[in-house]
């Protein structure tokens, strides 16, 4: 059986690469002009996403790849939960940014950009005891979700609307994001060992699983708005 808890060389190097490549995606997003920044964003996705299995490859870092692999087809069905949230229920709004968009909802870089954020935090709650691993998942998937939407109003990729907010985020999602970080490491673990279409489904479960709990937190939040 593949061990999915990672070294302290592994997590070293993740770490650096994150910082790395933040210390130089922050100011490109930031300063570009706004009619490029769909570009920017698509571009710095797919940099991403091509350095982090090549480094994975150069350092000996087999189970970046094996993690990066298995959220590949979590990536592309997890854009079908914001289609949902923007087609059916209203409650969300991607400005156009001029690159293409899945069912011309979701801009295509939310694929790249769910690994960025799904990636790390199954790396390192997995480098946990068990017992914490998925506490942790849960924990580090808020945080880094609210920072994503911390990040996303000032630069406009997208807003909530016609739901109950708090300090400029929507709570509704909240509890679904935590869920969806701990439902990635669980699956992950049971399919290590499983073949590649296996793999696959469990992967779209997840999202399956991901879009219920997001119709389900905003039917009990907003029930009596």
């Amino acid at each position: 059986m593949i061990d999915t808890r990672p070294s302290a060389a592994s997590l070293r190097d993740a770490l650096w690469f994150h910082i790395a490549f933040f210390l130089v995606a922050i100011p490109v997003a930031l300063g570009v002009p706004d009619k490029s920044l769909g570009r920017a964003i698509l571009i710095l996705a797919a940099v991403y996403n091509i350095v982090l299995p090549a480094i994975a490859n150069w350092r000996g870092h087999r189970q970046w790849y094996l993690l990066w692999v298995f959220l590949l087809p979590l990536s592309f069905t997890l854009p079908m939960a914001d289609w949902m949230l923007v087609k059916r229920m209203g409650t969300l709004v991607f400005p156009d940014h001029g690159v293409p968009k899945f069912a011309n909802v979701v801009p295509v870089y939310f694929a790249g950009l769910w690994i960025m954020l799904l990636w790390p935090v199954s790396l390192f709650a997995s480098a946990m005891p068990r017992k914490w691993s998925y506490p942790t998942a849960a924990v580090l998937g808020l945080t880094l979700f609210v920072l994503w939407e911390w990040a996303a109003r000032p630069l406009n990729l997208w807003h909530a609307v016609n739901v109950r907010m708090f300090a400029g985020f929507a709570l509704y999602p909240l509890i679904p994001e935590a869920l969806l970080c701990v439902a990635t490491l669980w699956m992950w673990r049971a399919t290590t060992m499983s073949p590649r279409w296996q793999k696959v489904l469990g992967a779209m479960g997840v999202t399956f699983f991901y879009a219920g709990c997001l119709s389900l937190f905003l039917l009990w939040v907003e029930l009596n708005r």
